[in-house]
């Protein structure tokens, strides 16, 4: 098993291929799901209490991007009796911005009451469903920590894509029983040659027989019965000891205005209620159980949680400092005991592009600080420091797993918290060794050595190793974009016994991967190709400051780091782009890129001005006199401009992401 699966060491990203669904109505299907959730125990606050751990199952969906992991919630739910009537589509995407979006970003649980077919007995089971995009890869990582199982779905009219291969061996390591199920087989236009070989290549890459991979539609509902009855069957109970003292695993939180810090836990051990005394290992802190229960989608106070459930816990708590996601939750004394040992925790999320977040408005930043900690408690893959610019003034420098990542991150300040920020150009993190030998790790393009300080000795960038699966009729296409962006092929692959899809592994500098390669790589594959990284490590690169002075006045937000042979290019680039972006003045704006003192580009914003009357021989007067006036006005243009501040709008800070 293992052995099969260690050619896919990588973790995925992809886009990708967009299919029109059949308009064939599912009322029959849904209707079977209905007299399924009739059967179903009718009173969770009666029935979850008599469920003994070894008929509780805890499991997440696991896929790529787009391959029906939420839609195919939806009809769990509905399955089970959870989804409310009227419930919109994605009803476990309850940020608004993955409802605008059609992407999950927060990994979201809910727990369903199963009676199985088979035995007849009511069974527990604890549904976590997860994004499928790399740059949230981090959620998914710690969501499966609370699982024994997951389904692995794949999109029978795209077969495996990269971020399959990433979700899976993370279950895989993770030791998880993997449930296959190929989605979306309700498809009319897709053939059943295909449906097999894509059930084929999910066998290849988890070892499970073909014949037990399962066919499912989270449209119609097709084969949902059979998945739950598949889950129930072959993923494990979750380990755990009633006789012991409680003992959870703290895998999740968010911030509510009415009940606090709202702590989502795994029991391992034992069981706690209502009042009893909570010790958090990370803070030493003990606290006083205010509520507990399970997501049923939505909260649902019980009397108790014991081993083996998954719920939540508040503890009237308002300081979201006070914990951290993979911390050990004990009964207060139990961590005193011989051998009580906390879990081992996350492994820390590594970021690979950091950016600056400032306020738009300087009166937002007490605002912003406060929705930035509130923020930070529901995306732990985040780092985050405070920053001070000399431009835009108080504000915070953070730390993203991907561009995705920072989009969504500012969108949510705005659309949650209602604070309208700016994010200056995203930066990787590059190793600097400066002329004493002491190594230094830079975030931002201020931070490096530039006249007249000495130059670095040696600059290294990170390097990622990258997965594409593509076509094979596309494959020259993307080996060429690769070669252009300064990678360096590792290996190539087939994922089918008739070839036809690919997989590539390449060596590419993160600094090309953040910039415009996944608009490129979608554009030279029409969108048939998915793409995935990992950190790999560093080289070292020829680098250099590119410095922007507007007026004569250097202004260090728009600064940036580029390759030697490439900075006068990419600073034309720059200018160019910057100069359609900031409002023509009264005078003329000369906009100069610097590399050490020496300017390497220029461009300058024409000033705002009528047709000159000693240019139109057709008005009557003394040409010398009009010269005059002219003169006269463009010496005041000249004095305007020296003492005048240029405005610089928020889109010129991410002006060079596209470069």
């Amino acid at each position: 098993h293992k052995a099969s699966c260690c050619m896919f060491q990588r973790r995925g990203l992809g886009l990708l291929h967009f299919t029109r669904r059949t308009s064939v109505r599912p009322t029959a299907v849904r209707a079977t799901l209905t007299r399924l959730a009739s059967s179903a125990p009718r009173s969770a606050a009666e029935a979850v209490p008599a469920i003994p751990r070894e008929r509780i199952r805890n499991f997440g969906i696991i896929a790529h991007i787009d391959h029906g992991k939420s839609t195919l919630s939806d009809r769990l739910l509905q399955a089970c009796g959870v989804l409310p009537k009227n419930a919109r589509d994605q009803f476990l995407d309850g940020l608004e911005v993955e409802q605008k979006r059609g992407i999950t970003v927060k990994a979201q649980t809910c727990s369903l009451l199963v009676r199985s077919q088979r035995d007849g007995q009511d069974y527990l089971l604890n549904l976590i469903d997860t994004p499928g995009h790399v740059d949230f890869c981090y959620e998914v990582s710690r969501s499966l920590h609370a699982c024994q199982g997951a389904v692995l779905l794949v999109d029978v009219s795209q077969g495996i894509q990269a971020q399959t291969v990433s979700t899976f061996n993370q279950a895989f390591h993770a030791d998880l029983e993997v449930v296959c199920a190929a989605s979306k087989c309700d498809l009319d236009h897709v053939p059943d040659e295909q449906k097999i070989e894509v059930k084929q290549q999910m066998a290849n890459l988890s070892a499970a027989p073909v014949d037990q991979i399962l066919e499912v539609s989270g449209k119609t509902g097709m084969g949902v019965p059979a998945l739950l009855e598949a889950i129930i069957k072959h993923v494990p109970p979750p380990p755990g000891d009633m006789s012991l003292p409680f003992k959870a695993l703290l895998f999740d939180m968010y911030y509510d205005n009415h009940k606090g810090v709202v702590l989502l836990v795994a029991v391992r051990n034992g069981e706690i209620k209502k009042g009893a005394s909570l010790f958090c290992s990370y803070s030493g802190k003990t606290y006083k159980v205010a509520e507990i229960g399970i997501l049923h989608p939505h909260l649902f106070p019980l009397d108790h949680l014991s081993s083996g459930q998954v719920g939540y816990v508040t503890v009237g708590a308002k300081d979201i400092r006070g914990f951290r996601v993979g911390e050990t939750m004990w009964a207060d004394g139990a961590q005193k005991q011989p051998g009580a040992e906390n879990f081992p925790g996350f492994r820390p999320s590594r970021p690979m592009v950091y950016a600056g977040i400032f306020p738009e408005q300087v009166g937002d930043g007490e605002r912003l600080e406060v929705a930035m900690q509130r923020l930070l408690l529901t995306d732990a893959s985040v780092e985050s420091k405070r920053d001070v610019s000399q431009v835009l003034g108080a504000g915070f420098r953070c730390g993203f797993l991907g561009l995705l990542h920072l989009d969504v991150f500012v969108e949510r300040l705005m659309s949650e918290y209602n604070v309208a920020v700016i994010a200056t150009s995203p930066t990787v993190p590059y190793r600097v060794t400066l002329s004493n030998d002491t190594v230094h790790v830079l975030e931002t393009a201020d931070e490096f050595p530039s006249p007249p300080q000495v130059p670095p000795k040696r600059v290294e960038e990170p390097l990622v190793h990258a997965t594409i699966v593509v076509p094979r009729k596309l494959q020259p296409a993307v080996q060429m974009l690769c070669l252009e962006k300064r990678g360096r092929e590792l290996a190539m692959e087939t994922l089918d016994n008739m070839g036809e899809s690919v997989l590539l592994k390449w060596e590419l500098p993160m600094a090309e991967v953040i910039t415009s390669f996944f608009n490129r790589l979608q554009s030279v594959t029409h969108g048939y190709a998915s793409f995935d990284y990992e950190p790999s490590g560093y080289q070292d690169v020829d680098l250099v400051k590119v410095g922007i002075r507007m007026n004569g006045e250097v202004v260090e937000a728009l600064s940036f780091l580029a390759l030697r042979d490439k900075a006068s290019e990419v600073g034309s680039e720059f200018l160019a782009k910057l100069a359609t972006m900031i409002p023509s003045q009264q005078f003329e704006i000369g906009l100069q890129a610097l590399i050490g003192g020496k300017v390497v580009a220029k461009n300058r914003v024409k000033a705002l001005r009528r047709d000159m009357v000693q240019k139109d021989h057709s008005i009557a007067g003394d040409p010398s006199r009009k010269k005059m006036i002219a003169d006269r006005q463009k010496e005041g243009k000249k004095r305007l401009r020296e003492v005048a501040k240029v405005q610089v709008p928020p889109e010129a800070f991410v002006a060079m992401v596209k470069l």
